[in-house]
């Protein structure tokens, strides 16, 4: 059995996981440390084949099997046929293994489970013995099934994947910019097995409900990294989940989230939109385990009842505000200030600015402060200050133009200068980092000086290009700096950087390597700017080059050369216990200005309707209609989860006996259900009311409209004016008989008065009468009859438009 398998069965036990948590954390600090000479010298313990499972090759089985009598082939076959039948393997989806199929070289029936690999070839995955009871798997990831190189290994049992009743109800509001512009969007997907199944990477080892819920925000006044990404993020994620087939703890899950992240960051910064970004929050729900991430200006907020909800009475409803708390990290190497360090330790070693804290209005640029920030500053004291916080290189950092970086003493006198202007009292903390760059700077410019006047010279020019380009290099300023053709081809430039720089950054790496090392990627990114076809490719505007996250996807010149930016997340495991409820929300920083207070306030008053409860909230939003452009975009996405309670199994009472039992008369069978089904099934027909909201945008004809939309009406007013009226409904008492026909009586009134279908005009309780599955819009029908007979529903989108629904029987 291997170590993971005997961790997972030691630390089953959800609630004592104190000695687990210390081994991810001495994982994280071994996998992050930094490991010096000294403590790397000693003994090293080889993986030896004394140290290592055994491996197996595979082969394909005996065709034929001899047998000297009868009676040893019926024991034979008695034997396969015992086996075959009480010795199955775990798991769907498993199947005899054929003849021409390999298997590891050992006697048995084998059985074998397969999944697509990336050229979408149904290839085995596991294999089990049924002589044995063992499986095994594929020890190399990257030869996916080559008889020939193959290595098969013991792995642990599979995990029968557990169905849990679980209740979900989802929506979101994305509002675009003042121009239209849609920087957010959410990605919900509510079956996540079907949806892994349909694209051909299936998790038949996984708990269930399974579901994803993503948010991603644009930034830099872009939405190409946000639709990017969320279009793309599931397809690099499920093939990840799905090659699990042991149950993963909650490290593992984090990490596949965060692998899925990388590869999908290294194809968007390959792509058009490399120089567009986005910031994200996901959460994906496995069984009764919620992973929530988030990233950049995102973030998640869980919400939770109150302990004891107040009892019921006559009057209007009286709620209780939910407990709500930002989900900050509770997994090593994820917490938040475990975060905050590795970032400031990036940017350190990235020579990024030095009065960058994160706090609002703090920005990153690639490019060094330009004329027009540092003649902000009052004096020119604070412009020498300003100009070393906020340098991309040592030649920026004491202010030197490309004449005077090759001059004798250049740096020496640089810093003379700057020490004049500061003087020689102490001053603030980003005084006295600037001049201790501005010290480091001098005395690396003057040690390259003295050994290779010309490496130096090149250098400042590598560093300058990037300063006037803003950060980032266009092809026609690549091309001239390479003397080579725009779009020549990823061979040419290379070319023309060996002849050019090759000698010369080489030996400037042998007394300034990490200069040189800079100069190395400001050269990749004149390579890559000059070599990739004469194509229109997006590049933000001078003025959104600046961005406020220090984590995100995309943004190719805040990670290349310089890693300013990087992918560290926030991530924690939240467990919902049987018998509860909670309320998820990802916000994206458009909705910074919401409090925990308000958050609570809208879940309790619209328990269960998620679209109502995130339209509430954007209405409420101070930085929706900001004046300034790109902070008006907002995306809130919220999602509910009920679980339901073991039900206990009625016990008899004492006095009754197995007569009394038989003696029960049958139960009658019904032809025609009205109402829920046995079981909790849908049923066969329903009663309902609706207030339809259309707006102007919609242009499927509707044969059932009251009325055109009102000119001028967006989806999002629409919403707004349902969610008022939802309001009205709310407040009106609750919990009686004749509280339930006021609530309806109210309901037909505001139909009459509101609705723009045609149902309003059709008696007193302005209904639509009786409907089944399959007359109305399957977005409508999926909300209507899922509601309890006298609720009403959330506001629900379909091609028609906006709806509320009230369901009469």
């Amino acid at each position: 059995m291997r170590s993971g398998d005997l961790k997972r069965l030691a630390f089953r036990s959800f609630e004592k996981r104190f000695n687990l948590q210390e081994i991810w954390r001495r994982c994280y600090f071994l996998e992050t440390k930094q490991w010096t000479v000294q403590e790397l010298a000693g003994d090293d313990v080889l993986e030896t084949s004394e140290n290592l499972l055994p491996e197996f090759i595979a082969a394909q089985q005996s065709k034929k099997e001899t047998f000297e009598s009868t009676a040893e082939w019926f024991q034979a076959n008695n034997k396969r046929r015992d086996y075959e039948e009480n010795f199955a393997p775990v798991g769907p989806s498993w199947a005899a293994v054929q003849a021409q199929t390999p298997v590891p070289r050992q006697p048995g029936i084998w059985y074998m489970h397969e999944r697509q690999n990336q050229e979408g070839k149904h290839v085995p995955f596991l294999f089990f013995n049924a002589f044995t009871g063992k499986y095994y798997r594929n020890r190399s990831s990257e030869v996916t099934y080559v008889p020939a190189k193959s290595r098969w290994l013991q792995t642990g049992l599979p995990h029968t994947s557990e169905e849990h009743p679980m209740k979900m109800a989802h929506g979101s509001v994305c509002l675009p910019t003042s121009s239209g512009r849609k920087d957010d969007m959410a990605v919900i997907l509510p079956e996540l097995s079907r949806t892994a199944s349909l694209l051909k990477q299936p998790l038949p080892f996984m708990d269930k409900p399974a579901a994803l819920f993503l948010l991603v925000d644009g930034l830099r006044q872009s939405n190409l990294a946000a639709e990017w990404c969320a279009k793309r993020f599931h397809t690099h994620l499920l093939p990840r989940l799905s090659a699990y087939h042991s149950e993963p703890e909650d490290s593992e899950l984090v990490a596949v989230v965060r692998e899925a992240l990388e590869h999908l960051d290294h194809a968007l910064l390959e792509s058009p939109a490399r120089y567009a970004g986005c910031s994200l929050a996901v959460a994906l729900l496995l069984g009764r385990r919620l992973i929530m991430c988030s990233m950049g200006g995102c973030r998640a907020v869980v919400c939770s009842p109150p302990a004891e909800e107040p009892p019921a009475k006559k009057g209007p409803a009286v709620r209780t505000a939910w407990s709500c708390r930002a989900v900050e990290g509770g997994l090593p190497g994820h917490t938040k200030l475990e975060v905050l360090a590795s970032q400031r330790r990036r940017r350190a070693e990235a020579y990024g600015p030095l009065d960058y804290e994160g706090r609002p209005g703090d920005e990153l640029q690639s490019a060094s402060a330009s004329q027009e920030m540092l003649a902000k500053e009052p004096s020119d004291r604070d412009r020498a200050v300003r100009r070393a916080l906020r340098a991309a290189h040592p030649y920026a950092a004491l202010g030197l133009s490309l004449a005077e970086a090759v001059a004798a003493g250049a740096g020496k006198n640089a810093v003379e200068a700057f020490e004049t202007l500061l003087g020689p009292q102490k001053g603030n903390l980003q005084t006295e980092s600037a001049r201790s760059r501005v010290k480091a700077a001098g005395e690396a410019i003057d040690k390259m000086l003295a050994q290779d006047i010309f490496g130096a010279q090149q250098l400042a020019e590598l560093f300058y290009v990037l300063d006037e380009e803003g950060g980032i290099v266009s092809q026609q300023r690549a091309a001239a700096f390479l003397a080579v053709p725009p779009g020549c081809g990823e061979a040419v430039a290379n070319g023309a950087v060996q002849v050019r720089y090759q000698a010369v950054l080489s030996g400037v790496a042998a007394f300034c390597p990490a200069d040189a090392s800079r100069g190395w990627e400001i050269l990749r990114e004149i390579i890559d700017a000059a070599a990739r076809p004469v194509t229109p490719l997006w590049t933000p505007p001078t003025n959104a080059r600046g961005v406020e996250v220090p984590s995100a996807l995309g943004l190719r010149d805040l990670k290349r050369p310089r890693r300013l930016v990087g992918l560290e997340f926030s991530a924690e495991v939240f467990r919902i216990e049987p018998g509860s409820s909670c309320c998820l929300l990802l916000l994206t920083d458009g909705a910074n200005d919401l409090t925990h207070a308000q958050i609570g306030e809208a879940v309790a008053e619209h328990q269960g309707r998620p679209k109502a409860v995130a339209t509430q909230l954007a209405a409420s939003c101070k930085k929706q209609g900001s004046s300034k452009e790109g902070s008006e975009s907002l995306g809130i996405l919220t999602a509910f989860f009920t679980l339901k309670a073991p039900e206990e199994t009625p016990q008899p009472a004492e006095n009754e006996t197995d007569t009394k039992k038989r003696k029960a008369p049958p139960e009658k069978e019904v032809a025609v259900v009205v109402g829920p089904q046995p079981g909790g099934g849908m049923p066969n027909r329903i009663r309902v009311a609706h207030i339809l909201m259309k707006w102007e945008a919609l242009t499927a004809h509707d044969s059932n409209a009251r009325r055109a939309a009102k000119k001028g009406r967006t989806q999002a007013d629409a919403e707004k004016e349902l969610l008022k009226l939802l309001q009205v409904l709310n407040a009106m008492p609750q919990g009686t008989p004749d509280a339930s026909k006021k609530l309806t009586a109210k309901f037909a009134e505001l139909c009459k008065a509101n609705s723009d279908c045609n149902s309003a005009n059709s008696g007193a309780l302005a209904d639509m009468g009786w409907i089944v599955p399959g007359q109305s819009d399957k977005d409508f029908e999926a909300a209507a009859f899922d509601l309890p007979v006298g609720a009403i529903s959330d506001i629900v989108i379909s091609q028609r438009g906006a709806h509320l629904i009230h369901r009469l029987a």
